[in-house]
C-alpha cells in the first residue's frame, strides 16, 4: 500500500490523493477560499487520469460546526458542476453524535437525492462506516486494485 499524498494542509482543511481517491477533511465550515483550493486540486487530480475518473471522500469532522454561508454554498455548487462528469462515487462523512450531526447527515442525504448525481453518492457517520461502500463502488467501476487498499490508505492519513 502506498500512502496518500497530501496536496494541501491547513488548520481547517486537509486534501490528499491516493490512487483514484481524492480525500478532503474539513475542521471548519467550508469557505469560498478553501473551496477554490478544493476545486483546483480536484481538477488537477482528475486531469492526471486518461479517463478523467476519480472517487471523492469528504469528511466533516465533529468540530466543523455550522453550515457554509451563501457564497460558500454557491462555490460548492460550482465545484460540483465542474467535477460532476468525472466522479466514480462521492462519499460524505459527517462525524459526530447527537441531534446536530444527525440533522446535518439527514439534510445532506436529502440534497444528494435531490441533485440526482450520475454517480453513486452516500452519507455516513464515520470513515470506517464508509470504507466498505467506497471499496464496493470502486470494484463495480472496474477499479478493484484501488478498492483493496482504500481503507488502509484513508486510515493512515493523519492531520
Amino acid at each position: 500500500m502506498t500512502t496518500p499524498t497530501v496536496v494541501h494542509k491547513s488548520d481547517d482543511l486537509l486534501l490528499a490523493t491516493w490512487s483514484r481517491v481524492f480525500i478532503n477533511r474539513w475542521r471548519t465550515a467550508a469557505t469560498s477560499e478553501l473551496l477554490s483550493v478544493v476545486m483546483r486540486e480536484q481538477l488537477t487530480f482528475i486531469d492526471s487520469f486518461d479517463d478523467r475518473k476519480i472517487a471523492v471522500l469528504t469528511t466533516l469532522e465533529d468540530s466543523s460546526g455550522v453550515m457554509p454561508n451563501s457564497a460558500s454554498r454557491k462555490k460548492a455548487e460550482e465545484v460540483a458542476k465542474a467535477t460532476r462528469e468525472s466522479l466514480i462515487l462521492q462519499a460524505h462523512v459527517v462525524q459526530g453524535e447527537g441531534f446536530v450531526a444527525a440533522a446535518f447527515r439527514a439534510l445532506l442525504s436529502g440534497i444528494t437525492l435531490a441533485i440526482r448525481a450520475p454517480y453513486p453518492t452516500k452519507v455516513f457517520k464515520s470513515e470506517e462506516e464508509a470504507m466498505p461502500w467506497v471499496a464496493e463502488q470502486l470494484k463495480r467501476a472496474g477499479h478493484g486494485d484501488d478498492a483493496a487498499g482504500v481503507a488502509a490508505a484513508v486510515e493512515s492519513l493523519t492531520w
